[in-house]
């Protein structure tokens, strides 16, 4: 099978803030700068709903908040590392130190969104890649992390 090339990503290597909404902001931010939303205030309030309805945080230090919406203009992973931790009511308790921001314009296939977000899951799964992530100096690290995980 021929895998896409995995959509183009920004790493935000040093998140200063402690709070979860905080951090959304500061990633729908990055994404709205690379031009990839047009909307940032629809697209928080849309990822702050679905975080109190559902957090993203899926344990060992990572969250996957994502969003399929008329906000987004092309795919993008945002992935942003916090060296302290962030506080994101992760199952296992732990504080959050890699976010992957998983966003989708809404003519995009509900599956193919779904495939977006299992990529970033899995990119995390390894303790190995997870360790690559947080101790990266830039974002050729997560490209060269995606571009494996793609092949």
């Amino acid at each position: 099978t021929v895998h896409s090339v995995p959509d183009s990503s920004l790493f935000l290597p040093d998140l200063k803030l402690k709070r979860k909404e905080s951090v959304l902001h500061e990633l729908v931010g990055a994404a709205l700068r690379d031009r990839a939303v047009r909307d940032a205030g629809l697209l928080q309030e849309t990822l702050l709903k679905r975080e109190r309805w559902c957090p993203s945080a899926i344990g060992k230090g990572v969250a996957v908040p994502n969003a399929r919406s008329l906000a987004v203009i092309e795919p993008r992973m945002v992935v942003a590392r916090s060296l302290r931790g962030v506080e994101w009511d992760a199952p296992d308790g732990l504080g959050v130190q890699l976010v992957l921001l998983v966003l989708s314009p809404s003519e995009a296939t509900i599956e193919g969104h779904l495939e977006r977000v299992a990529r970033a899951i899995t990119l995390t799964r390894s303790q190995r890649n997870r360790q690559k992530l947080v101790e990266a100096v830039d974002g050729r690290v997560l490209a060269a992390l995606l571009r494996e995980g793609a092949s």
